[in-house]
C-alpha cells in the first residue's frame, strides 16, 4: 500500500483520469433537493398549509422550490473530469450529469510544462496551490486541480511530470514557510 496521495486514477499504462463531482456533494445536494420538492407542493395544494397572507407567501415559494430542488439536484448529479492520454497525446476534458455530456479535447504537443503555483487566499479564504500545464510562452494555462496541501499537490504535480514525461516548474516562492498539512 503506497502512502503517496492519488488525485489521479491510474486507467492503464497511458491513461490516467481525474474525476469530481459525486460522493459528499450527493449528501449535501439530498437536502435541498428533498426541501425543494417539498415547497414545490405547496402553492399547487398538494400539501395543506394554513397560512394569513397566502398570495403574498405563495408568490415567494412558487420560485423557491424549484430553485432549491434545481441547486439540490445538480449538487447530486453534476460530474466533471479529465482524462489524459499520453499515447494518442490527447487531454478530454468533460462536464455532465452522471455522464459526460460536453468533452472538449486538448492537444498535450502545445504543452510543455506542467507547472504548480501558489493562489494566495484572504482571510475568508484558504491558500490554494493550483496545477497546471503550460506552454513556453505561458501565455496558455491548462487547469489540472487545485489542493490546499502542498505536499499532496506537489506530489501530484511530480507523478503527472513525469507521468507526461515533461519537467516540472514550481513557482511556490518560499518552500520553507510550507509546513506538513498547511
Amino acid at each position: 500500500m503506497s502512502l503517496k496521495p492519488k488525485i489521479f486514477l491510474n486507467r492503464g499504462a497511458d491513461l490516467i483520469e481525474r474525476r469530481n463531482g459525486g460522493g459528499r456533494l450527493v449528501i449535501l445536494g439530498l437536502p435541498f433537493f428533498l426541501v425543494g420538492l417539498f415547497v414545490t407542493q405547496i402553492p399547487f395544494g398538494f400539501i395543506p398549509v394554513e397560512l394569513e397572507a397566502r398570495p403574498l407567501v405563495m408568490a415567494i415559494l412558487w420560485p423557491l422550490g424549484p430553485l432549491f430542488a434545481g441547486a439540490g439536484f445538480i449538487l447530486m448529479f453534476s460530474r466533471s473530469g479529465l482524462a489524459i492520454n499520453r499515447r494518442t497525446c490527447v487531454a478530454i476534458q468533460w462536464w455532465g450529469l452522471l455522464i459526460p455530456m460536453k468533452k472538449k479535447t486538448y492537444s498535450l504537443d502545445s504543452f510543455t510544462k506542467v507547472r504548480i503555483e501558489l493562489r494566495t487566499g484572504d482571510k475568508n479564504s484558504p491558500d490554494v496551490f493550483i496545477i497546471s500545464l503550460t506552454n513556453t510562452s505561458a501565455q496558455s494555462l491548462f487547469y489540472i486541480a487545485d489542493l490546499f496541501d502542498y505536499h499532496k499537490a506537489l506530489t501530484a504535480a511530480e507523478d503527472l511530470a513525469q507521468f507526461m514525461g515533461k519537467p516540472l516548474e514550481n513557482l511556490v516562492v518560499d518552500l520553507q514557510q510550507v509546513e506538513p498539512g498547511v
